[in-house]
């Protein structure tokens, strides 16, 4: 047998290992040194390959894909300074728990640290950002390497997807020549498969928190990403309870599955204006903290009379507020399920219906406000919101962009599934996980709410949607600049201190970038014009770019007079 051969078969056999485990989709960067690995993935019909040349575009791509489908995705790169480019999408992946499994190709050992061009240390490249590196051998073409490589195909990939789930980094030293034997069959030989468990309470357990729980006044806060079905089983609970619920958007508890009075999607705007003459006596926590800066603060401001319940999956301690009293190590819906199902007493009206009280009356306060019928950014993502079909999917920037839906949405009964990147909260890769998102789900409604600097940031992503015919609609919120800073201590700065730092203002005619990208643009002029223009989205999805044009001013003077106006309705003095 040829070298090439036995390089070929125990590739091959690795790949079969991933299918194995769950592996659909591979997405490529070109280069020389990945090349037997790339032809074998893009020839495998079990699995579906996206071509990206821009390795950082890749990585988020692949994220975005992970992030839709709730499955493994491959990514692979040549050696070098490729790999490197896939760090900020990794630690993302790393933060948010999404299983990637990143394949980097490298020099042999002879070749390493010798002044061989294109190399580079590739050893735990990733460091703590991955649950595990894994350096391969060189291939062989004997049963026991490839029973190996088939091992570590699939253990990788399953490691992945334990929860918590996270990317997984393998590195491939290759020698000469690097073409495949093509002639060898692709048909997967050997399947392995995998029964795995869920992390749960004993009866007794469960039943000593129902105990505690019901009847009691308490409040649930859910962070971190969720379906919007598991949506639906924190409201279940909360529902049982009769408690209202705190929660992230990307908890999809607003914008998904169920309309509740008790979800109080305005308590970033109401929870430090309100005088709280009962507080809770019991707050139960699911996941990390949501975004809400005033929901942390009213937490934190809770003393010892309230028992704090962190519910934590994933075993990391992630509790920022080092409040927690129990902690309870779970797989977050079946414990929720399980309590809900053994809950016989509801708590008293009266502590659901002063919560009910405070988002009914910002709700009005924002109603009247004149600025909400009229174009800006706060209006038009408030639009956006409102515009989403059913199973329709909206992936949100970081910045202002998540906050002004945190802040001004309101469940709509629309259903749709909200994704954004808050691992790291990063601006960079935005375009290219929403186009993964896309491209997991083309044939639905697909929109991405974004700022200027997050657009700029990944410009580069444009060409998969030109490449795979994506229809995402972009709604670009430009002011211009880094509008969240105008919210922040810096805008207390003179102006030729905060501008040129932090007001970065970037000039740019993004009429040219669609025009470069081949998206239809259109530059909104009115809040019907923009409503119209969802409205068309949800019948027929295509690739354009709707600019709205904003203010990093007005933004906050809006907010401002929304807060000033809330604290005369709630009576505050």
């Amino acid at each position: 047998m040829t070298n090439q051969s036995e390089m070929t078969n125990y590739l091959q056999t690795f790949v079969e290992g991933m299918i194995s485990s769950g592996v659909e989709q591979a997405v490529i960067s070109p280069g020389s040194r990945s090349t037997p690995l790339a032809l074998l993935l893009h020839r495998q019909a079990q699995i579906e390959t996206f071509i990206e040349v821009d390795e950082r575009s890749a990585a988020f791509f692949a994220l975005g894909l992970s992030k839709a489908s709730t499955k493994p995705v491959v990514l692979l790169c040549t050696s070098g300074t490729a790999a490197a480019n896939y760090y900020p999408a990794i630690c993302e992946a790393n933060a948010s728990h999404i299983p990637l499994i990143i394949l980097t190709t490298d020099r042999p050992h002879e070749l390493r640290q010798v002044g061989a061009p294109q190399a580079m240390d590739q050893f735990h490249l990733f460091q703590n950002h991955v649950k595990e590196f894994i350096e391969m051998a060189i291939p062989e073409g004997t049963k026991v390497m490839l029973d190996y490589a088939y091992w570590q195909g699939m253990r990788a990939t399953d490691t992945a997807c334990q929860t918590p789930k996270g990317p997984v980094h393998l590195n491939f030293p290759l020698r000469e020549p690097l073409l495949p034997d093509l002639n060898r069959s692709l048909v997967t030989e050997k399947t392995t498969e995998i029964f795995a468990g869920k992390k749960q309470l004993s009866e007794e357990q469960l039943a000593e928190c129902v105990d505690v729980w019901q009847g009691k006044k308490g409040v649930l806060v859910v962070g971190g990403s969720h379906t919007p079905e598991e949506a639906k089983i924190f409201i279940e609970l909360a529902e049982m309870l009769n408690w209202p619920i705190l929660s992230d958007p990307l908890a999809n508890i607003t914008s998904g599955s169920k309309e509740c009075p008790l979800i109080m999607s305005y308590a970033d705007l109401f929870i430090q204006e309100v005088d709280m003459i009962q507080y809770p006596e019991v707050v139960i926590r699911f996941g990390m903290l949501p975004i809400s800066k005033n929901t942390m603060l009213w937490l934190q401001s809770l003393n010892e009379t309230t028992t704090i319940y962190f519910v934590d999956e994933t075993g990391e301690w992630q509790d920022q507020l080092k409040q927690t009293q129990v902690a309870i190590q779970a797989e977050e819906q079946t414990f929720a399920k399980a309590v809900t199902d053994k809950i016989k007493m509801r708590t008293a009206d009266s502590w659901r219906n002063q919560w009910i009280d405070w988002q009914e009356k910002t709700e009005q306060q924002l109603t009247e406000l004149s600025e909400m019928k009229t174009l800006n950014e706060t209006s038009a993502s408030i639009l956006v919101h409102k515009k989403m079909t059913k199973n329709g999917q909206l992936f949100v920037s970081n910045s202002n962009a998540i906050r002004f839906l945190d802040r001004f949405s309101t469940p709509k009964g629309n259903h749709y599934h909200l994704f954004g990147n808050r691992g790291i909260n990063g601006i960079d890769g935005i375009i290219s996980t929403a186009l993964g998102m896309c491209a997991t789900n083309p044939d639905r409604q697909n929109v991405l709410l974004i700022g200027d600097l997050a657009m700029y940031h990944d410009m580069n992503g444009l060409l998969l949607a030109k490449r795979y015919n994506l229809p995402l609609t972009i709604v670009l919120l430009n002011n211009n600049g880094g509008g969240i800073f105008s919210f922040l201590s810096q805008r207390q700065l003179k102006v030729e201190d905060f501008e040129p730092i932090f007001g970065t203002p970037i000039d740019l005619d993004f009429s040219l970038v669609a025009q470069l990208y081949g998206a239809e643009y259109v530059k909104a002029e009115t809040l019907e014009q923009l409503e119209l223009l969802l409205e068309a989205t949800q019948k027929q999805p295509k690739f354009q770019l709707v600019e709205v044009v904003g203010d990093r001013h007005e933004n906050v003077l809006l907010y401002e007079k929304v807060i000033d106006g809330l604290k005369k309705k709630l009576g505050k003095k």
